[in-house]
């Protein structure tokens, strides 16, 4: 799932990249196994605790280096944040199926992927310029 052009050129984001894709990772490895449905509990716990921390993360670099597109790429990450709680409210109405499982790692990735290679990029871009002066 992790590839070099997610890469966005700043260490302590691309780590926070990676972890967070090495447990989707997880997520699959568990389906494979026949766990998924104790695995997706756990995964949701690890997001809603690790994205707080990751994007606080991408918006204080973003706002001590006056970046433009702070506004929307907090939005986009509200966007997130809106998906992993309606992840939660399915999981509460029933028990996880396969599907479900899978729907989640796969909206995930996606979504992340998508976001890396769009909006993370573009500022990645931005802050390099502004931290190498």
């Amino acid at each position: 799932m992790w590839s070099d052009d997610l890469t966005v050129g700043i260490e302590e984001i691309d780590s926070q990249h990676r972890a967070l894709f090495q447990q989707l990772e997880k997520l699959l490895d568990a389906c494979v196994a026949g766990r998924e449905r104790e695995e997706v509990v756990t995964m949701l716990d690890f997001l809603d605790r690790y994205v707080a921390t990751h994007f606080a993360a991408e918006e204080r670099l973003q706002r001590e280096h006056g970046y433009p597109g702070y506004d929307s790429h907090r939005a986009e990450h509200a966007v997130f944040l809106h998906r992993l709680q309606c992840f939660r409210e399915e999981l509460a109405a029933a028990a996880p199926s396969r599907d479900f499982v899978l729907r989640v790692n796969q909206t995930l990735i996606d979504w992340l992927k998508s976001h890396i290679l769009g909006v993370d990029k573009d500022a990645g871009e931005f802050l390099l310029k502004k931290m190498a002066r």
